[in-house]
């Protein structure tokens, strides 16, 4: 394992490191992370299979960089970076490859702070790019910690997607009879009846069997086979990263699969990491053919919405787009954000380039794939 071990030493005391053999799923990880330092793409077991699957297999390396108290050697922050290295030009970046909805520096919000405000630990930080022609920190919730105080000179723009959350508040039957509209819900109920008197049983439960998850992915992988431009599932290492994830985040806690079935038969799924406390919406797929008519898919969020209601939860992250089946459910907003730091002359052409016009962006997604 290479360190390149660096220090700041002002109101934190702090030792700044990159470790390129830092263990999402060590005892001190799992400690230190939470809900309110980081989001769920940025929690153990997702770090940790994304690290293991994604970055040997696309060829990028290991770039964490931790902050540490240097009287005890405790955790203060994790930035769980990456390099890759495209078009001749290397990219130091989150560890997200395009499937990552948000991208957070993992601390408390007071430490971040403190850190922002310490002059020789963000020089520190910044020493950490060494050999990175750009710095990029995409996927940024604007409700969250501005990583741009940490690093002088980034250059900011608007992510293309915002976030997008339900928010059922304390009193379900206000929420779906006052703020849905109520021939919406109305009519999902009606389609709930209607199946089950046609088709004997139209149920919806969360997945907790390993055989049943991997049967629910393959349902996914089919379902979204005719919109292969939007999903990643047909490619092999995604779809074994999403099921194998799954199927061991069921055990952990730090993932749910829901399935809506049909007379015994799969007729929606949707998949979500769960690792800040909140569901979060990363995959949905409906049997468009046989069950379009029913709206299949909406019908799954709505009845998931409704059991997490009852076990205490209040909301549910839809995640990025603006896809017109959310405005079903009158979701909250939230703008994305996206930071780059350039450090040679190529990396700010690209930086240039990422923050123009869509045309422009899409372009550069022929060097840097899953660019969003």
């Amino acid at each position: 394992m290479q360190h390149q071990t660096l220090s700041g030493a002002g109101v934190l005391h702090t030792g700044i490191e990159v470790e390129d053999g830092f263990d999402f799923m060590s005892e001190e990880y799992r400690g230190f992370y939470n809900g309110e330092r980081g989001t769920a793409f940025q929690a153990p077991l997702w770090m940790d299979t994304i690290h293991r699957r994604l970055v040997p297999a696309l060829g990028a390396t290991q770039r964490t960089v931790t902050v540490r108290n240097r009287k005890d050697g405790s955790l203060v922050a994790v930035l769980p970076m990456v390099m890759q290295r495209s078009a001749g030009i290397s990219i130091m970046q989150p560890a997200d490859f395009g499937i990552c909805d948000y991208n957070s520096v993992v601390a408390d919000p007071l430490r971040l702070a403190q850190l922002a405000s310490d002059a020789e630990a963000k020089d520190a930080l910044r020493q950490t790019m060494k050999g990175a022609d750009l710095l990029m920190f995409r996927k940024v919730r604007s409700d969250g910690f501005n990583v741009s105080l940490l690093f002088d000179g980034m250059k900011a723009s608007a992510g293309e997607n915002a976030a997008n959350a339900i928010e059922v508040g304390e009193d379900f039957e206000h929420w779906r009879n006052r703020v849905l509209r109520k021939k919406f819900t109305k009519e999902l109920g009606r389609l709930q009846r209607q199946t089950e008197r046609e088709n004997g049983s139209y149920e919806h439960r969360l997945l907790t069997e390993e055989s049943e998850i991997a049967r629910a992915f393959e349902f996914l992988r089919e379902a979204q086979g005719d919109r292969p431009h939007e999903s990643l599932l047909g490619n092999p290492l995604y779809f074994d990263f999403y099921k194998d994830y799954a199927i061991a985040g069921a055990r952990s806690g730090e993932a749910q699969t829901y399935a809506s079935f049909i007379g015994g038969e799969i007729a929606a799924a949707l998949f979500g990491p769960t690792g800040d406390g909140q569901f979060h919406a990363v995959l949905i797929g409906a049997d468009m053919r046989r069950f379009e008519k029913i709206s299949a898919g909406i019908q799954i969020i709505y009845r998931v919405v409704e059991m997490r209601f009852q076990e205490g939860f209040r909301t549910l992250d839809m995640g990025l787009g603006d896809s017109g089946y959310k405005s079903h459910f009158r979701p909250s907003v939230t703008p994305m954000r996206n930071f780059t730091l350039s450090r040679t002359p190529a990396g700010a052409v690209m930086a240039f380039v990422y923050h123009r016009s869509k045309p422009l962006k899409n372009l550069l997604k022929g060097f840097m794939p899953n660019v969003r």
